[in-house]
């Protein structure tokens, strides 16, 4: 397989763990710029066979757009409002509000929002009603300068205290690697996952997954483990992860 990575998105020691992995395993490979507003990449990848991103959506967006197989683990499924139909009660947020932006009512306490799909229109977040009225007001009053819409729909939820927060990778139904990214409020990146944790993320890809490869969130909220997101894997954070796991079950896929 032929990989097509993005070298102007990747801050961070994931990213020369995969360049490596790929060096180290003599795999084909391409370190690419994205252009900005589908503009292609720089430079052009011309090759056959099976081909697979890693960057930003944009990056996907394109595989998906050349046709290239698998190109990007990337469909319609990445949506809250799929998940829950197929993992209800084991999703953090399995009681939240689902609406479109411009309809989102009135919180009397700070909430979460974030968008129903997994297409960066924008980052989930923490806010107040007064600081959320004033960001929609001028979102929808000037819409060439983001991507969210009266009609982005979007998920609304109570605040939850989130012990612990953990990124898994699931590859055909498996498990192969995962980290915890987030301890409390402190952000930092480790190779540790629990038993518990790691058993309930199969327990999860052995219930459902939108796609063949992916990356789970798991939250710990009051001692239990819930499912927090589910994200494209092509243009997930790689954290503290064992990048070489991923690469070798991504290499090990029949196409």
């Amino acid at each position: 397989m032929h990989w097509v990575v993005q070298s102007n998105l990747f801050n961070e020691r994931g990213f020369h763990d995969l360049v490596q992995a790929l060096e180290r395993g003599g795999i084909p490979h391409t370190l690419v710029k994205v252009i900005p507003f589908d503009g292609g990449v720089e430079p052009t990848v011309d090759v056959t066979g099976p081909v697979v991103v890693m960057g930003s959506l944009s990056l996907a967006r394109y595989a998906k757009a050349r046709g290239w197989s698998p190109g990007a683990f990337l469909n319609e499924r990445f949506d809250f409002r799929v998940w829950r139909e197929h993992l209800g009660e084991h999703l953090l947020n399995a009681d939240a509000h689902v609406c479109r932006f411009a309809e989102v009512p009135v919180r009397a306490k700070p909430f979460f929002i974030r968008p129903c799909l997994d297409d960066k229109s924008f980052s989930g977040m923490v806010t107040s009603w007064e600081d959320f009225e004033h960001w929609r007001e001028s979102a929808l009053a000037e819409p060439e300068n983001t991507q969210v819409t009266s009609d982005t729909w979007v998920v609304v939820s109570a605040l939850r205290h989130i012990q612990s927060e953990y990124r898994m990778v699931v590859v055909d139904g498996r498990v192969v690697t995962g980290t915890r990214y987030k301890l409390g409020d402190r952000v930092f990146s480790s190779p540790e996952v629990e038993p518990d944790v790691w058993t309930f993320a199969q327990r999860m890809a052995d219930r459902w997954g939108p796609d063949r490869a992916y990356a789970l969130d798991v939250f710990v909220h009051e001692q239990k483990p819930y499912v927090g997101e589910i994200n494209t894997l092509n243009s997930a954070g790689f954290y503290g992860y064992d990048v070489g796991k991923m690469v070798a079950a991504l290499e090990a896929m029949s196409f």
